[in-house]
C-alpha cells in the first residue's frame, strides 16, 4: 500500500505536509498529558534523542540496575535491532507513548538537548550529561553565530529546565557557566561514560579484538572525527594506510585502525575502502568501549582526544579545516598548549607519528592535565545515582 501510494503524483506533497501535522499531533498530546500526575520514582533515559544504549546515559542506568533501585525505567530508542537490559522499557521518540512518560515521569536523563515542545513540570527532575567532555572547538553560546536563530531559542529553552549539569574538570565548569546559558547547580564529580576508563580494561580489549576478529596482540588506533554542520566530508580525508604504516615503524607491532564516525554523521555517506586492518566501528553501538580497548586515537575535535590524555595513551589531532573552524566557532585553547601533535594535511599527520616524542608528550600532557583538573575518578554514575535518590 505504501508503495503504490509513493508512486502517485500526490506523495510529494504528502510526504511535505506529514511532518508538520504530526509536531502538532505531538504538541497537542503533551498539552493534554501534561494534566497528569508525575510518577516520581519514573526514570526516563534518552541518548541523543532516540540512540540506542550508550554515552553517559547509558553508565547511569546500568548503576541504577547495579543497585536494584526501585524505579520504573525507561529508554527512548528508534534505532531498530539495538539490545537493552531487561529492567529498561523501550519507547520510540515522538509518538503518544513517548510524550505519556516523559510527562509522567519524575527524572529525565539526557545527553542532548531536548526537542522543541519539551516542557518540564516543577515536580521533574532533568539532569543533562552532555554528550562529551571538554574540547578543542567552542560549543554553544561560546562559538558565536556558528549556531542558528532556532538552535539557539531551543538550547536556551533548555538550560532554563535543567537541574543538574556533569562536569569532569574544573576547566569544563568554567566553560558551561560562559556557554550553555545556565547558570544551575554542576555536579563536578566527572562523566559517567568515563568510568570505565577507571577499570581493569583487560577483558574488554580482548573483547574488542575477537569482535573484529583481529589477534590479540594487534595495537588499534581509533579515527573519531566529530561532525561539521555544514554536512561538507573533505574535512575527513585522512591517508588510512599511511598513518598504519608510521604507528607500525615508530611504534613497532602490527596496528588495525578502527573509524568511527560521528552519530550525526552518515558513515555511508563516505567513500572508505574498508579492509581486514581499515574497519568500519560506526555501528559498534559503544564507542566508550572502543576507546578503551584502543592504543592511540585520531581525532580533530572530539572530546576524546582529551580523553586519552587522562589514560597518558597516544593522541594525535588530525584538522584539515582548522582555520575554517577557528572563524566559524573558535577554539577553547592555543595550539601550543596541546600535548598533541596537529596536523593540517596527511603529510604533515604521516610526519608527527614518525617523529613523536614520548618525553615531549609527557612533559606537556603533565602541565595540560593540571590546566584542566579533571575529576573523572571511576564513580561519576555512582554520584548520579545518589543525587536521584536524595531527590525529594
Amino acid at each position: 500500500m505504501i508503495e503504490k501510494i509513493k508512486k502517485t503524483p500526490l506523495y510529494p506533497i504528502l510526504a511535505g505536509i506529514y511532518p508538520r501535522i504530526h509536531k502538532i499531533y505531538i504538541w497537542l498530546v503533551w498539552q493534554i498529558c501534561y494534566l497528569l500526575p508525575v510518577e516520581h520514582k519514573k526514570i526516563v533515559f534518552s541518548n541523543f534523542n532516540g540512540g540506542g544504549f550508550g554515552d553517559n546515559t547509558r553508565y547511569i542506568a546500568e548503576e541504577c540496575i547495579r543497585r536494584k533501585i526501585p524505579y520504573k525505567m525507561y529508554w527512548v530508542c528508534e534505532k531498530p535491532g539495538c539490545t537493552f537490559p531487561p529492567e529498561l522499557t523501550i519507547i520510540r521518540p515522538n509518538t503518544a507513548a513517548f510524550v505519556y512518560h516523559m510527562v509522567t515521569a519524575g527524572v529525565w536523563v539526557d545527553n542532548t538537548r531536548k526537542l522543541y515542545y519539551f516542557k518540564k513540570k516543577k515536580s521533574q527532575t532533568y539532569i543533562h550529561t552532555w554528550h562529551a567532555g571538554p574540547g578543542l572547538k567552542r560549543i554553544e553560546r561560546d562559538a558565536g553565530s556558528g549556531l542558528s536563530k532556532e538552535y539557539i531559542a531551543y538550547a536556551k529553552k533548555d538550560s532554563k529546565a535543567i537541574d543538574l549539569l556533569l562536569s569532569n574538570c574544573r576547566f569544563w565548569t568554567q566553560c558551561f557557566k560562559s556557554c550553555f546559558w545556565y547558570d544551575g547547580p554542576i555536579m563536578e564529580k566527572g562523566l559517567p561514560k568515563n568510568d570505565l576508563y577507571f577499570q581493569d580494561q583487560t577483558p574488554l580489549r580482548s573483547m574488542i579484538r575477537d569482535y573484529y576478529h583481529l589477534p590479540q596482540d594487534m595495537n588499534l588506533v581509533l579515527y573519531v572525527p566529530t561532525w561539521r554542520e555544514n554536512r561538507k566530508l573533505n574535512a575527513y580525508h585522512l591517508d588510512f594506510d599511511g598513518c598504519i604504516k608510521a604507528f607500525e615503524e615508530r611504534f613497532g607491532g602490527k596496528w588495525a585502525m578502527l573509524v568511527r564516525m560521528h552519530p550525526n554523521v552518515n558513515a555511508a555517506d563516505f567513500d572508505i575502502h574498508y579492509t581486514d586492518r581499515i574497519i568500519n566501528a560506526s555501528p559498534y553501538p559503544n564507542s566508550q568501549e572502543l576507546l578503551a580497548a584502543g592504543d592511540a586515537v585520531i581525532t580533530d575535535y572530539s572530546s576524546c582526544g582529551f580523553d586519552y590524555l587522562q589514560l597518558d595513551r597516544l593522541s594525535f589531532f588530525y584538522a584539515e579545516d582548522y582555520d575554517q573552524m577557528k572563524r566559524d566557532k573558535g577554539y577553547y585553547m592555543e595550539l601550543s598548549e596541546l600535548p598533541s601533535p596537529i596536523a593540517f594535511n596527511n603529510g604533515q599527520m604521516l610526519k608527527n607519528i614518525l617523529d613523536f616524542s614520548w618525553e615531549e608528550y609527557e612533559e606537556k600532557r603533565k602541565t595540560f592535565m593540571k590546566k584542566m583538573d579533571y575529576y573523572d575518578d571511576g564513580h561519576a554514575a555512582e554520584a548520579v545515582v545518589d543525587y536521584i535518590l536524595n531527590l525529594k
